[in-house]
């Protein structure tokens, strides 16, 4: 493993797979910037797009009835991968959730998601990996904010495929937390950031969260 120094505090910080990518990132903003922000073509979306895309916005709803259908993951987690981060580091990791047995599991300790968030085809555990945010004071908000990209690029996904899809927050009874975190395999680094229920569906929720 590499490291590199830091100039604000003269620390060495280690250059793992989030630090190279953060360093990438950093080059191409420099040369964006030096180049006059891109003079490549870029791609113009006609009205019929965009009216897509604002319908897309405008029915997107939480859904948290499903049926029995199986979902294809393929192109969520394609979506995932595509999905902006702070400084391009991709710090929230994505755990895919399929038996029924650590649905059930999930189900008893997730507040939110108590009573229902079993029947889900697929839940996503959003899971930041602390040894990406290197900043301490980043670490208070960063993993959220990364999280929060990736909730709405699922959630929006999921409708473009005709899925439903529920975002449930990280809210776990101190008392639980450590059999949460052996049950999914998770170590200390780990911030648990919500999950996220999706599934195939009968009937569509009205819009409201």
């Amino acid at each position: 493993m590499m490291s590199h120094r830091n100039n604000t505090n003269n620390t060495i910080v280690q250059q793992d797979g989030y630090q190279k990518r953060y360093l990438s990132h950093q080059k191409r903003k420099i040369n964006s910037l030096l180049s006059n922000y891109g003079t490549t073509e870029f791609r113009r979306y006609n009205k019929n797009e965009q009216n897509v895309f604002f319908e897309i916005l405008k029915t997107r709803s939480s859904q948290r009835c499903f049926n029995d259908e199986e979902v294809g993951m393929e192109p969520i987690l394609k979506a995932i991968e595509l999905s902006p981060s702070s400084c391009d580091r991709k710090g929230v990791l994505i755990k895919v959730l399929e038996s029924r047995e650590q649905k059930e599991i999930l189900s008893g300790l997730l507040v939110g998601g108590v009573g229902w968030i079993y029947r889900a085809n697929k839940i996503l555990l959003l899971l930041a990996n602390m040894n990406c945010y290197k900043n301490p004071i980043e670490q208070y908000n960063m993993p959220y904010l990364d999280a929060g990209v990736i909730i709405q690029t699922v959630y929006l996904t999921c409708e473009s495929l005709n899925y439903g899809c529920c975002y449930v927050n990280p809210n776990i009874r101190q008392e639980n937390i450590e059999f949460f975190k052996n049950s999914f395999s998770l170590s200390d680094n780990i911030l648990f950031c919500g999950a996220l229920a999706i599934g195939k569906y009968d009937k569509k929720h009205k819009k409201y969260e």
